[in-house]
C-alpha cells in the first residue's frame, strides 16, 4: 500500500482505476464518463465525446508527473500514445502499429502454426465473413459480412468462426510470457440489451484441459516473442472443437482483468509495472480460485435519465472495496444515458461459470424494469 500515483487514460479509466487502488495505488484519469464510482476513488476528469481522443492529452496536461497506463481503443492511435510525455506504463507506438495489423499477427501465428481465421481485404463470395474495423475496440462496428463494398484502407475481411468467444489474459515480460487466465465473454447478448459483437462482459476464470491451456500459452508466447509485447495484453479467440482461434489481441489493459483479480483475490498492476519498471513487483500470481467471478455490462433500451436510487448507490457508500462492489460505472444521477449506450457493469460470483451466468442475468433483467426497459 505505498500511495504509488498513477495515471489512467482510455475511453473508460474505472475498472483500471480499481485495480489501481487493488494495488494500494493512487490513480488520476481521464476518461469519457467520469462516472461516480470512479469519482469516489480517483482524481477523474470527463472528456467530451467530441474532443476525444486528443482531449484526453489536455487533461493529462493537468496531471501530476506521474507513469502512465493506457486503457480501451487507444491501441488504435499509436500516433497520441507516442505524445504522451510521461513514463508509459504500457507498450511504446511501434509495438502497437505492428501487433494491430491483422496481416502481422495473423502471419505470425500461421507461421507457428497455430490456427486462426484467414483475412482479406477484397471482396469474396465464398464462405461466411465479418467485417471488422481496423481501429475495433468492445465489438463496435463489426458486421456480418453480406458483399457489401468496405474500404480496404480502414475495414477488413475475417471469417466468421462458429464456437464459444473467450478471452486471455497475458503478463509478458524480457524473460517470460504468463498466462494469467481465460474469461467467457458476453457478447451481443440479448438479455443485456447487447447488440451485434458488443462486448458485454466477461466470467472466469475457466477451467482448462491441460492440452487447451497448451495452446492459449502458445500463441500468447509467440506473439509476445515476435511483436514484443510488454506488460497486460489480452487475446480474444473463439473456441471451437476445444481450439482456440485468435481473432483479435489488445495490447493493454483489458476489461477482463479485474475479474481474474476478484477471482484469484491479487492486483495485477504490479506485474504490469515490473514489465517496464524495475521497481515494480516480479512473480506470479498465485492459482487459488475461491470462486468463478463474473461481470456484465447493461446497454440502455432506450434513452432516459439515470435515476437517484437504487441498488447501486451501496457501491457509492462507505469505505471503497475493490472487490465487494456489486456495480460499477455508475452514471451521475440525472445524466442522460443514449439508447444503446451502456448503463452501468455489474458483478456476481458462484461456485460455476452458469450459476453466475444465472446471477448476472437475474440481476440484469431486474435493472432492466426499474430502468423500463
Amino acid at each position: 500500500m505505498d500511495g504509488t500515483p498513477v495515471i489512467i487514460i482510455g475511453a473508460s479509466a474505472r475498472a483500471a482505476a480499481m485495480s489501481a487502488c487493488r494495488a494500494g495505488w493512487t490513480p488520476w484519469c481521464a476518461d469519457l464518463f467520469a462516472d461516480a464510482d470512479l469519482q469516489r476513488i480517483a482524481q477523474a476528469r470527463k472528456v467530451p465525446i467530441e474532443s476525444y481522443p486528443e482531449g484526453l492529452l489536455d487533461a493529462l496536461a493537468e496531471m501530476p508527473a506521474a507513469p502512465v497506463i493506457y486503457t480501451g481503443a487507444l491501441e488504435n492511435r499509436p500516433d497520441l500514445v507516442a505524445k504522451i510525455e510521461r513514463p508509459l506504463w504500457g507498450n511504446p507506438p511501434e509495438v502497437l502499429r505492428a501487433v494491430r495489423s491483422p496481416q502481422r499477427w495473423t502471419q505470425c501465428l500461421h507461421e507457428h502454426g497455430i490456427p486462426c481465421p484467414p483475412i482479406s481485404f477484397a471482396p469474396t463470395t465464398a464462405g461466411r465473413w465479418l467485417t471488422k474495423p481496423l481501429k475495433s475496440a468492445a465489438g463496435y462496428g463489426i458486421q456480418p459480412y453480406a458483399g457489401q463494398p468496405f474500404n480496404p484502407r480502414t475495414h477488413f475481411l475475417q471469417e466468421w468462426i462458429d464456437g464459444a468467444s473467450c478471452s486471455a489474459i497475458y503478463l509478458g515480460r524480457d524473460d517470460d510470457t504468463l498466462l494469467l487466465g481465460v474469461t467467457r465473454q458476453l457478447i451481443g447478448t440479448p438479455w443485456l440489451n447487447a447488440t451485434g459483437y458488443h462486448y458485454a462482459g466477461s466470467i472466469g476464470p475457466l477451467a482448462l484441459e491441460p492440452a487447451l491451456e497448451q495452446r492459449w500459452r502458445e500463441f500468447g508466447i509467440d506473439l509476445a516473442r515476435t511483436f514484443r509485447v510488454r506488460g497486460l495484453f489480452g487475446v480474444d479467440a473463439i473456441v471451437r472443437d476445444g481450439v482456440p482461434w485468435p481473432v483479435e489481441i489488445n495490447p493493454r489493459y483489458t476489461a477482463s482483468v479485474e475479474v481474474l483479480e476478484r477471482a484469484m483475490q491479487t492486483p495485477f498492476l504490479p506485474l504490469h509495472r515490473s514489465a517496464f519498471d524495475a521497481r515494480g513487483a516480479g512473480g506470479s500470481p498465485a492459482q487459488v480460485v475461491p470462486a468463478i467471478h463474473g461481470k456484465a455490462i447493461l446497454y440502455a433500451r432506450k434513452t432516459f435519465a439515470f435515476p437517484n436510487a437504487g441498488p447501486w448507490q451501496a457501491a457509492l457508500k462507505g469505505d471503497v472495496d475493490p472487490d465487494g462492489a456489486a456495480y460499477a460505472d455508475i452514471p451521475p444521477a440525472g445524466d442522460i444515458i443514449e439508447h444503446g449506450r451502456p448503463v452501468l457493469t455489474l458483478f456476481a460470483s458462484g461456485p460455476t461459470v452458469d450459476e453466475v451466468m444465472t446471477k448476472l442475468r437475474e440481476k440484469a433483467e431486474a435493472l432492466a424494469r426499474r430502468f423500463g426497459g
